[in-house]
């Protein structure tokens, strides 16, 4: 059997899905639900494949408090339309999206073969919406230190990237030039990688997320 290392992007994986919901209008699937993941994962592997590793990467997402501590070395301006944002529907939508995205967190991580990589998210301010504004760091960082470790001491043989991020190109391109086979998973329903992906991997792998979980998921 080939040993596969999953890296997952997720910020990057569920944008995805939820794009083909959105398109499709199809809900049955739910990414919250590490129990649905994993059936995803295993339906991307072929018959002479089993599961090394789960790399999973995200940054957690910051609650209410901790935005408005960032806020307090801003404009007063900035604060007021923060506290007025928090009492309308999207605030109490964000309290809710981070407490769904921490519950998942937890319950991902005792998942079998998965390894949780947690990069950091830094605050740029408010947009105009008042919404606040983050940018990840250190998660490509994690990405490609993964991959080359497994790379170097040959723990897989494959390497399946759930991501669209070009930043993981040098890493893509060590793991080849060790041995392993970079493989990218596409869903029907999108079917989108950039150029450059494609360019430096070894096999794209299609299947059909609609398919998928209306004959998986009861």
């Amino acid at each position: 059997m080939k040993r596969v290392a999953i890296f997952v992007d997720w910020d990057n994986l569920r944008n995805t899905i939820e794009t083909i919901q959105k398109n499709r209008n199809f809900h049955k699937f739910n990414f919250n639900n590490p129990n649905h993941l994993s059936i995803m994962f295993q339906k991307f592997l072929n018959e002479d494949e089993e599961i090394y590793r789960i790399f999973f990467y995200t940054a957690p997402l910051w609650p209410i408090n901790e935005i408005e501590n960032a806020l307090k070395k801003r404009s007063k301006k900035d604060q007021k339309k923060f506290d007025a944002w928090v009492k309308t529907n999207q605030g109490k939508n964000y309290t809710k999206k981070v407490e769904i995205s921490n519950k998942f967190l937890q319950s991902i991580v005792k998942k079998d073969f998965v390894a949780l990589r947690l990069g950091k998210l830094s605050f740029r301010g408010l947009k105009s919406n008042s919404y606040p504004d983050f940018v990840q760091k250190e998660v490509d960082m994690l990405f490609g230190l993964d991959i080359s470790h497994i790379a170097y001491m040959h723990l897989a043989d494959n390497a399946m990237v759930f991501s669209r991020d070009t930043d993981i190109v040098p890493a893509m391109k060590l793991a080849r030039t060790n041995g392993m086979e970079v493989v990218l998973p596409v869903f029907e329903e999108d079917g989108y990688i950039p150029e450059k992906l494609i360019k430096h991997c070894d096999v794209l792998r299609k299947r059909s997320l609609i398919k998928l979980y209306t004959k998986s998921i009861i």
